[in-house]
């Protein structure tokens, strides 16, 4: 069967059948949880929203595999066509720089999506709320704040150190640090 194939044909099938059965393999472990993931690994430093890092990074798991394959398969398919040797070369250099390219394109896609939805102190700055554990005069208490859609309880004190602010109230967010600093709303 692979005697009729020349040295050059043999080389691009052996690149396209090891690149596609490793792209294949890699989300069948991944998902068996034996693979590592390109999320932590191969994409960024592991923070996210880190906009310090490259936009896409090419050079993953995933883009190497894609790349053998395309190579493999196009330079392959080029000459047995009756393509020659250097523009088979060609043309799988490019299908296989390409393929990588749109690989780290669409993980770059899914980075930008992930988040981790923690709500910060910060975050209810500005906004109103309710006191749900008495604010006493230079002690902490409890308010009720709705953040982004949730609503979420957060230590907090009253800006005038001499104000106490009852159960029930409403206030208003003024300051964000270590607790939330609020005033009467």
């Amino acid at each position: 069967m692979f005697n009729n194939l020349s040295g050059v044909e043999l080389f691009y099938l052996v690149c396209g059948v090891v690149g596609g059965g490793l792209f294949l393999l890699r989300p069948i472990m991944i998902f068996a949880g034996l693979g590592g993931d390109d999320a932590a690994g191969d994409m960024h430093d592991g923070s996210i929203g880190d906009e310090t890092t490259a936009d896409f990074k090419m050079v993953s798991v995933h883009g190497i595999t894609a790349f053998l394959l395309m190579f493999g398969l196009v330079g392959f398919l080029m000459m047995r066509g009756g393509n020659g040797a250097a523009a088979s070369a060609l043309a799988s250099l490019v299908a296989g720089g390409v393929t990588m390219a749109v690989i780290a394109k669409i993980f770059s896609a899914s980075r930008k999506l992930a988040s981790d939805g923690t709500i910060h102190p910060a975050d209810a700055v500005g906004c109103t709320g309710s006191v749900s554990l008495v604010l006493r005069p230079g002690s902490i208490g409890k308010v009720q704040v709705e953040v982004k859609g949730a609503l979420k309880v957060f230590d907090a004190r009253a800006r005038d150190p001499k104000a106490k602010i009852a159960t029930g109230e409403r206030v208003k967010v003024a300051e964000a640090a270590d607790m939330l600093i609020v005033d009467p709303a």
